[in-house]
């Protein structure tokens, strides 16, 4: 216990900095030499923010180096994405990455770097998108729900952020179960639930799971399906889209990356060490105290989710004309 108040406090006053003067990085075979700086391409107390603190004060034991956090934000996460793919590819800036940084600027032409202009290290984890109705609408289950979209199209109005995760997911399922619905936009997940509750609107499309799972829990929502890969802990019961026959994943993530065209040797290292986090204990510990899952992917297989994220996202962009 009181190594892990240790740790947590260390996560809290991480070092937001690199120190100046460093020397050039040594050749591969000894990296790492000297500190890692890890950018977050958004604000300080976000969920990036933490997981990333959290990641590096744990890879640093394994590094015999310090993993320093340096907050980059701007333009929609952009800033820091650039930063990191225009960056030496020595192993020495790595990135905190989410669709937010490195497939929806690109899919919306709004970034100056390709969603593959990054190396793939591992996934931390990743959020479950789940559509949710009051038990007084028309269906109880997705069967349900979408024989009366079949019979009403356009009349079922769902709410989230619009041209976000939630949205393109939704538009995702909508368009291969070739169904039609009314959005309603809203500024956030909270906004999206309460608008459900209050019958406002037929659906709330939120980004995660914990949105909706109390609200669940007491009867006041029916959660109808998941866009996870696997049904969430949190909702057994509920099933995902792929499972009911539709090729749709969306998954928010959380990783680590650094920039294209890493030494093998500098990837491999980097890599091992992620899963050596993703087993530490006091890294679970750390993740549990601020009520975070761990989702832990490989760096291969995550690379296999930016593709479905891309082209999943990509398409139906195009197919919509939201671009």
């Amino acid at each position: 216990m009181k190594r892990t108040m240790v740790l947590l406090l260390a996560v809290m006053v991480a070092p937001t900095v690199l120190a100046a003067g460093e020397a050039e990085p040594d050749p591969p075979e000894d990296y790492p030499t000297k500190s890692i700086e890890l950018v977050v391409p958004w604000g300080a107390g976000g969920r990036t923010d933490i997981n990333a603190r959290m990641f590096a004060t744990i890879a640093s034991n394994y590094l015999d180096q310090p993993m320093v956090v340096v907050n980059r934000a701007g333009g929609g996460s952009v800033i820091g994405g650039q930063y990191v793919a225009e960056a030496d590819p020595d192993g020495y800036t790595l990135l905190a990455i989410t669709p937010g940084t490195n497939v929806f600027p690109v899919v919306f032409d709004r970034a100056p770097y390709d969603t593959f202009d990054f190396t793939p290290i591992g996934q931390i984890g990743s959020s479950t998108m789940a559509i949710a109705s009051r038990p007084d609408r028309p269906w109880s289950d997705v069967s349900e729900l979408v024989e009366y979209a079949e019979e009403n199209p356009g009349e079922v109005t769902y709410a989230c952020v619009s041209l976000s995760g939630p949205q393109l997911g939704f538009l995702r399922w909508s368009d291969a179960a070739g169904l039609e619905f009314s959005h309603v936009p809203v500024g956030d997940d909270a906004e999206a639930v309460e608008a459900a509750l209050g019958g406002h609107v037929d659906i709330a499309m939120t980004s995660s799971v914990a949105t909706i799972t109390s609200h669940v829990n007491e009867g006041s929502l029916n959660a109808i399906m998941v866009f996870s890969d696997a049904r969430d802990d949190a909702l057994p019961d509920t099933p995902t889209a792929t499972e009911m026959g539709w090729d749709v994943v969306a998954s928010p993530f959380t990783g680590i990356a650094g920039p294209k065209g890493m030494p093998e040797e500098v990837t491999r290292k980097l890599r091992e060490v992620f899963m050596q986090v993703m087993e530490d204990e006091d890294f679970h510990t750390l993740m549990n105290r601020v009520g975070e899952s761990l989702d832990p992917r490989g760096g291969e297989e995550f690379y296999q989710i930016w593709v479905n994220d891309y082209e999943g996202y990509s398409g139906i962009i195009e197919r919509m004309g939201l671009n």
